[in-house]
């Protein structure tokens, strides 16, 4: 009889393994595929500013490449949570809708057991968030920042082949494009005179035509200008020399600045630079408080990861013949307003109005309680679930409203008759 028992603990096992690979397996393609999906919709917008920005580089497509790879942890991190949640609700949707869950829930299976899963792969997608945005996330953001910061100071070989004026260094050029063979003309230049770090003048010269040319020594742009003329103001509005010219030569490779040192932003700041500045004194550029409030942030978010599934089980669930399709809408209302609370809280203790960790743990407790609540109704007692007794509730609240509504309409038309009288 023992060993009767003892195979029916291990068959009993077997069934519920296959059960959680089962959820396992159509969590993830659901969650996989949400995250792909968000990643591609966050990216088509700043798209737009992308390629604004490469219009006048000398190597759109690799530097447009680079500003998109470097975005990518920054929109990982906002829909990781959010197709957590939308995944686990859709497939416990599709479970419940195909009896699947009847079944299970009728073979004994609780609904605790059946979390794990979702659970598992919650503490997959932590670790990941731990990684991306402890430290891809900033590193990105500063990478991206550093190639916006090079497109921008571009020779002015881009800046003459849109015909617009472009300021690179001293100068100013304007290059019309209307001239056959890729010719240039009419040409414009504003070049700022200095003596002594002082501007003394400026420096007009124009051309009726002009060609882009490089130099095979070294590769820098040089744009060679037909007859034209060439003026020299001084600082009193007085005109010191006027020259005439055949042709004249102009290198226009401007010297790119180097872009700043990473960390003058605490969004730039790992999670590990972070901790150690949680003192304020390692970078006095960033405000403690600032610097507090977003670590603690990077934290909570993380923990989200692990809330979730308590949340996003109980609105999957459908019983009865009526299933509800409302559990996918809440959950985006829910996520996207938690989102925003984190982000106030964050500024809050950003501002020093509230301790950095009162607003953001505070909120998460908040959660935490809910989530509990929730999901204790859910596995632990009879009765619908939570978003179909919400629907009940509102429909009676809306009951109890036109009730009283229509109470209210007909005593002030009985007093209206009664004066009438």
């Amino acid at each position: 009889m023992g060993q009767f028992g003892h195979y029916q603990n291990v068959d009993r096992r077997n069934r519920l393994g296959r059960l959680n690979t089962y959820l396992f397996k159509k969590a993830s393609i659901a969650i996989g595929g949400l995250v792909v999906f968000a990643c591609c919709v966050l990216l088509l917008e700043r798209l737009l500013r992308i390629f604004e920005v490469v219009t006048t580089s000398t190597k759109p497509a690799s530097d447009a490449s680079n500003m998109i790879v470097s975005l990518l942890p920054y929109y990982l991190g906002i829909a990781v949570p959010m197709a957590l949640m939308l995944g686990t609700i859709i497939t416990v949707d599709r479970f419940s809708r195909s009896s699947e869950l009847t079944a299970a829930l009728g073979a004994g299976v609780s609904l605790t057991h059946m979390t794990r899963p979702f659970l598992a792969i919650a503490t997959i997608l932590a670790v990941g968030s731990i990684l991306i945005e402890g430290w891809l996330q900033p590193l990105g953001r500063y990478q991206y920042r550093t190639v916006e910061n090079t497109v921008k100071q571009t020779s002015f070989t881009a800046a003459l082949r849109e015909g617009t004026f472009t300021t690179v260094g001293s100068r100013t050029f304007f290059g019309g494009t209307d001239k056959p063979d890729a010719g240039i003309g009419p040409i414009f230049i504003y070049e700022a005179v200095s003596e002594n770090g002082q501007q003394t003048g400026f420096r007009l010269t124009t051309a009726k035509e002009g060609e882009l040319i490089v130099r095979e020594e070294t590769g820098a742009p040089v744009l060679q200008l037909g007859s034209g003329r060439a003026y020299q103001i001084l600082d009193n509005n007085r005109l010191s020399g006027d020259l005439g010219f055949g042709g004249s030569s102009i290198a226009g490779a401007a010297t790119v600045v180097p872009f700043r040192a990473r960390g003058n932003d605490e969004r730039e700041l790992t999670s590990s630079e972070l901790f150690k500045n949680r003192k304020g004194d390692l970078r006095t550029e960033i405000d403690r408080n600032t610097n507090n409030a977003a670590l603690h942030l990077r934290i909570a978010r993380t923990a989200l990861l692990f809330i979730l599934p308590f949340i996003a089980v109980p609105f999957g669930l459908n019983y009865g013949r009526n299933p509800s399709s409302a559990g996918i809408f809440v959950g985006v209302v829910f996520l996207v307003s938690l989102q925003k609370g984190l982000e106030f809280a964050q500024s809050l203790g950003a501002a020093g109005k509230i301790p950095p960790w009162l607003g953001i743990w505070g909120l998460i407790a908040a959660l935490t309680i809910f989530a509990a609540i929730i999901f204790r109704k859910s596995a632990f007692k009879m009765g619908q679930p939570p978003l179909t007794s919400f629907a009940q509730w509102v429909s009676h609240m809306q009951g109890r409203i036109r009730s009283i509504l229509k109470q209210v309409r007909d005593r002030l038309r009985g007093t209206m008759e009664g004066r009438r009288v």
